[in-house]
Formats: C-alpha cells, sequence, structure tokens
C-alpha cells in the first residue's frame, strides 16, 4: 500500500484529492493532509510516506522550500499545480512527475502506477534524491535549466543542454545526439522535448527532427531544404517548417538572409 502525504494551502483541493485517491486509484492510503510546509515537516517527523503529493505556490514556504527543508528527501514527489512554466520547465528537466489543476483522475491514476513502479525499483530511493537535488538546483538558479535529467536503467544521465546537436523521433523514443558523438535513446516522445527546450535555441524543422541552432554548419535548398550538422547528420525541413526555421536563423545569424 502507497502512503501519501497531500500538500496544499487550499483544504478543498485537499479534500477533492484525497477522495481521488481514495476511490479511484487502488493501492493508494492518504495517511496526511496538510496545508503548509511547516505542517509537512511536522508530519514527517512524527510519521512516514511513501510519497508527497505536493503544491507549488504555497503562503510563506512554497513547495520547493519545503523540499529544500527535507536533509534526506527519502519520499517520492508527485507536484500539483496550476500552470506555471517556470515552475514545469524546471520539473519536466528533472524527470519527475506532476499534475496541473483542476487534477484529471485518469493523469492521476497514471501518476500512481509511475509510483508504484519507481517505488519497486532497487536504485529508486537514490535516484529519486539525484532528481530533487538537481530539481533544486534549477530553481535556485531561476533561469531555463542548464541539464536535463534522463533516467535510464540503472541510474540517471544528466546532459548538459548546450551538449545536444539534435534530436530524432523514433516513435515513442527520441534518440539525442551530442556533441560528443554519443547518442543516447530516451522513452520520451519529441513533443516532450520540444515543449522543454528553450525555443531560441532549439527549434523544430520536421516533424521527426528538433536542432540546436547553435550547432547547424550548413543550410542548403536542394530537395526542398536541409540542414547539415556539425557533427555529420543531415536531417531534412519540412514545407511546413520552413518559414519557421528561416525565422529562427535570421534572429541567430549575422548577415542570414541579407
Amino acid at each position: 500500500m502507497i502512503r501519501a502525504l497531500l500538500v496544499d494551502d487550499e483544504p478543498n483541493n485537499l479534500e477533492n484529492l484525497a477522495f481521488l485517491l481514495e476511490n479511484d486509484c487502488a493501492g493508494v492510503t492518504v495517511v496526511g493532509k496538510v496545508t503548509s510546509a511547516a505542517a509537512a515537516r511536522n508530519f514527517l517527523q512524527q510519521d512516514n510516506a511513501d510519497v508527497i503529493f505536493l503544491d507549488i505556490e504555497m503562503p510563506g514556504e512554497n513547495g520547493f522550500d519545503l523540499l529544500a527543508s527535507l536533509p534526506e528527501r527519502r519520499q517520492r514527489v508527485v507536484f500539483v499545480t496550476a500552470y506555471n512554466e517556470y515552475a514545469i520547465q524546471a520539473i519536466k528537466a528533472s524527470a519527475l512527475d506532476y499534475l496541473l489543476k483542476p487534477v484529471k483522475i485518469e493523469e492521476l491514476q497514471l501518476a500512481v502506477e509511475k509510483l508504484e513502479l519507481a517505488l519497486s525499483a532497487r536504485t529508486g530511493e537514490d535516484q529519486n534524491r539525484n532528481l530533487l537535488d538537481h530539481l533544486l538546483e534549477t530553481v535556485q538558479r531561476r533561469e531555463l535549466p542548464k541539464k536535463i535529467a534522463l533516467p535510464q536503467l540503472g541510474g540517471i544521465n544528466f546532459i548538459e543542454v548546450d551538449d545536444i546537436v539534435s534530436l530524432q523521433a523514433d516513435s515513442n523514443y527520441t534518440i539525442i545526439h551530442l556533441a560528443s558523438m554519443q547518442k543516447l535513446v530516451i522513452s520520451k516522445t519529441l513533443k516532450e522535448f520540444e515543449e522543454l527546450l528553450d525555443p531560441k535555441q532549439f527549434t523544430r524543422i520536421h516533424k521527426s527532427y528538433i536542432v540546436n541552432l547553435r550547432y547547424i554548419k550548413e543550410y542548403s535548398t536542394n530537395d526542398g531544404g536541409i540542414v547539415k550538422m556539425t557533427d555529420g547528420n543531415q536531417w531534412s525541413i519540412s514545407r511546413r517548417q520552413l518559414d519557421g526555421f528561416i525565422e529562427k536563423m535570421k534572429q541567430s545569424s549575422l548577415m542570414f538572409g541579407k
């Protein structure tokens, strides 16, 4: 049974989430409902929880402040928040789970399934702590993520965003091409990476490709448009994405288009 602590400054949100967890999510028991970071700390000093469903925006200490104050950070965390672009970017870059308010039952059930898998993993506790540490580092900088956490079998790859040359779709997976010539296959869609990466630095040129503008070596108009990357890869530009690509290149390149 997964023991869940719910933290939200709105009592109605707490009651609604508790109802959904206890009535629609098998294997979860709500062991605590608190309305502040201080109350959550007090609870965890006296009792235990496997997971914290945590609101971000709260008066006084926010959700990130609470996590920073927990020295061991053993609990899994699912963030439950109203849309906040900066916070969501930081959470995504750390490969942590989140739910947008109002919570949809299907998304909540999927989050619980992920929790069950994570809690059964042997190396899960160390990995969880590393992901939360990465999140807090990103939050403290208050800027777009410099690194992305990519959980893989037996550990986590923390890669520098600036080292990504291009990303290639492969069904529900993405192949990440790095400046070191290394390739990583990640079980996330290209769309998920498109939503995470800085659009000033990365642009989608095709349904199957995203490129880092810094690593474009050459643009050719042959065959409708092709970009050649510094690592030797060549990617087609779709007609639909061509105008947007050219505009981005004008913004990032001296004399482009003149």
